[in-house]
């Protein structure tokens, strides 16, 4: 539709930890990983210091990472930057904003899988995205097409996705089965709610 887009990762542009890789990629003069567009802030690279790490003192920094209250507080914090970045990307430059990943993926990350106080109140405060979209990839597909967490981790946070987009009842819940269907579907999707005319 020849419409200006803007595309964030919420892992490598939004937020605390984003901003913390980048200045620590600058610091040692690791190359950032490369943006589409212009406006996206720099992102951080790919991990790769994880391995040169000491064990005790990648023990001590992976508590601190993924310390839960924590990062429910700086949710807090990321969230007030994401609303600047949206005020300027959609309201002052007229763009639609495509977010790869979202709060919601954060929202599984600080949740237990039991206690969902917390959980649902940060997503009380968290706007709704125009179109959210929950891609439903079961288990053993992801671990068959990555191989990076064992079944029983991803099994724990498909739980949990289902469980946060329970409370979103205006996603599109996408089952990737076929491709082309799943691109159609999704097209829909967005010439009903985005205002576009299909193709």
């Amino acid at each position: 539709q020849r419409r200006p887009v803007v595309v964030f990762h919420r892992n490598d542009h939004i937020g605390l930890y984003a901003y913390l890789r980048a200045m620590r990629n600058f610091a040692l003069g690791s190359p950032a990983q490369a943006t589409a567009d212009p406006t996206c802030p720099v992102a951080a690279g790919p991990g790769g210091d994880a391995g040169r790490m000491p064990p005790a003192l990648r023990r001590v920094r992976n508590a601190v990472v993924w310390n839960k209250p924590l990062r429910r507080w700086i949710y807090l914090l990321d969230l007030a930057v994401f609303l600047c970045y949206r005020t300027v990307v959609e309201k002052l430059r007229g763009r639609v904003l495509i977010m790869d990943r979202y709060f919601y993926d954060t929202l599984v990350d600080v949740s237990d899988g039991h206690r969902w106080g917390w959980v649902r109140l940060l997503k009380l405060i968290t706007p709704t995205p125009t179109i959210p979209v929950f891609l439903d990839i079961g288990p053993e597909e992801s671990f068959h097409r990555k191989g990076e967490y064992s079944v029983e981790y991803l099994t724990r946070r498909y739980l949990a996705y289902k469980q946060v987009f329970e409370w979103v009842p205006s996603a599109t819940h996408l089952v990737n089965t076929d491709l082309e269907r799943t691109q159609r579907a999704l097209w829909q999707v967005v010439a009903e709610r985005g205002g576009v005319r299909p193709e």
